[in-house]
């Protein structure tokens, strides 16, 4: 059995967690159909200055290499390329308004986060990781263990005072009983991948 997760479509998801589970057909059906009864979305918005100096079109650049966006995570310890499903193929949902630029890239990455609450996850979490270019930016959906899907919307815009922001939009939907933890990392590292996206792009 594998664990991890196979493509981006999400589909032969497996976890230590839950081998013992999914050894069992009708056990593994009715976790994947309680999970789905108890799941909520969260939003998110975080949004960084830009230094003067740094032109627009560079920060929207580095969002679009998407192995350079992958290296700013700072749980990463590896990942590789895989193959883009196409049945379905990644999509931007159309609530989020913008359309996308060049065909989806699918990437699969392994954190190691050791601070995770006891039994949760093991240290090394293996997700999938779709993105989409669009428009001064890049859409990331991010598949991980146990249903929790992240997907954010990268925008470089001008604000209103002249200056320009580095712009994430995050969803999340989780199960009620991991959204807390979920938002808790996301609300505690995305200042250090901002600053470490923008510095890169400052090289």
């Amino acid at each position: 059995m594998k664990l991890g997760l196979s493509d981006c479509s999400g589909r032969d998801v497996a976890h230590p967690l839950l081998t013992r589970a999914l050894q069992r057909p009708r056990l593994a059906s009715n976790f994947v159909k309680m999970s789905s009864w108890f799941n909520t979305t969260s939003t998110l918005r975080h949004v960084s200055t830009v230094p003067k100096g740094l032109p627009a079109s560079k920060l929207a650049q580095g969002l679009q290499n998407h192995e350079n966006y992958i290296k700013h995570n700072p749980h990463m310890a590896k990942y590789e390329a895989i193959a883009t499903p196409t049945d379905p193929a990644p999509t931007i949902p159309e609530t989020r308004g913008v359309a996308a630029t060049g065909e989806p890239d699918c990437y699969r990455v392994t954190d190691k986060i050791h601070t995770l609450p006891a039994g949760l996850w093991d240290s090394d979490v293996v997700s999938t990781y779709e993105f989409i270019n669009v428009d001064n930016g890049v859409f990331v959906r991010i598949r991980s263990p146990m249903n929790v899907m992240m997907e954010s919307l990268w925008l470089v815009k001008d604000a209103e005072d002249g200056k320009v922001e580095l712009v994430e939009e995050q969803v999340i939907t989780a199960s009620r009983l991991l959204m807390g933890t979920v938002k808790s990392m996301s609300e505690t590292g995305w200042e250090g991948i901002h600053a470490s996206m923008i510095k890169k792009a400052l090289e």
